[in-house]
């Protein structure tokens, strides 16, 4: 049996397959959901092993050289094998996984984990799904304590080994209590409503403080909350206001009665989720769970949205795939 020099395996050869396909070692990078370095670094690597540069750098865009495309037409049989036996032998073993967990922010998990876990249900013998602090995710998914994380933070873009697919994208909304009213143009007087805050430990959080000191906003830091349930209980008390988004809302949809939701009077901003999960996890999981948030998001969530609350629900934009 030969032996193949490192930097010459199946990864490599996908990666050289990519740049080829896609024109370039950046478009090449966004596609397989790794950095420009990493696909450099690869077919630095796969041209060492094979003592031969693939690819003439000096064109624009860069093209083959002789023996990159003998290596294309040569490896794209090989990867093709490679991938029917790896079809073949999943479709021999149709068992479930042990176990799944997914770590989603809070609004996510309180809206979309119970569907998500009736539709995909069979695919496990155990689901767990996890709510909580995104920075916390983001740990527990690099250190394979979880399989994939739902997160609106952009920490995890761009790190080799993770892919992602966007889910959706919302508004942030000015919520009063009902009997309040939102000056023309303006946000509530804090010396009269205070500002009830998330706590900056949160993904969103810290979001939302960054476009207060944008917009030049002076609030006093009364109080805070780590979770939407006790900042719009709060709200609904009547003890101050707070800038949150609609997933968040319909998670405590039950206060919405006690409510009153505005859109921002000036310095609109979004917040943008998406699905990551590990490049090597075997099967197409990953996708099937960005497919099922983003059909629960379109066809029982957005509608509900719609109905409480019309002007967020056009905004409430779910990602295509």
């Amino acid at each position: 049996m030969t032996d193949f020099p490192a930097g010459f395996d199946l990864k490599a050869l996908r990666v050289f397959h990519a740049v080829v396909e896609a024109g370039g070692m950046t478009p090449a990078a966004q596609r397989l959901g790794m950095t420009q370095s990493g696909v450099s670094q690869t077919i630095a690597a796969l041209e060492q092993a094979v003592g031969a540069n693939l690819f003439d750098r000096s064109l624009r865009p860069i093209a083959l050289t002789g023996a990159g495309t003998v290596l294309m037409e040569r490896s794209r049989t090989l990867l093709e094998e490679a991938g029917g036996a790896l079809s073949a032998l999943r479709d021999l073993d149709q068992r479930p996984r042990d176990c799944v967990t997914i770590a989603m922010a809070e609004s996510m998990a309180g809206t979309t984990g119970p569907l998500l876990v009736r539709r995909l249900g069979p695919l496990a013998d155990h689901w767990r799904i996890w709510s909580g602090i995104s920075p916390d995710h983001h740990a527990a998914l690099l250190s394979r304590a979880v399989d994939h994380v739902v997160s609106a933070g952009d920490e995890l873009d761009g790190l080799d080994g993770l892919i992602r697919h966007d889910l959706v994208s919302e508004p942030f909304v000015v919520v009063l209590p009902k009997r309040e009213r939102l000056p023309d143009g303006a946000f509530p007087d804090p010396g009269r409503l205070p500002f009830i805050r998330y706590t900056l430990r949160s993904t969103i959080g810290r979001q939302i403080e960054r476009q207060v000191s944008r917009l030049g906003l002076d609030l006093p830091n009364r109080m805070e909350f780590d979770t939407a349930t006790g900042q719009l209980a709060a709200v609904a008390d009547g003890m101050g206001w707070c800038l949150t988004t609609p997933l968040c809302l319909i998670q405590e949809a039950h206060r919405l009665e006690q409510l009153q939701v505005l859109p921002m009077p000036r310095g609109a901003f979004t917040r943008t989720m998406a699905l990551f999960g590990r490049s090597d996890d075997p099967g197409d999981l990953t996708e099937r769970i960005a497919g099922e948030l983003k059909s629960i998001l379109s066809e029982t969530i957005r509608p509900r949205l719609t109905t409480a609350m019309p002007f967020a629900g056009e905004q409430f934009t779910v990602a295509r795939d």
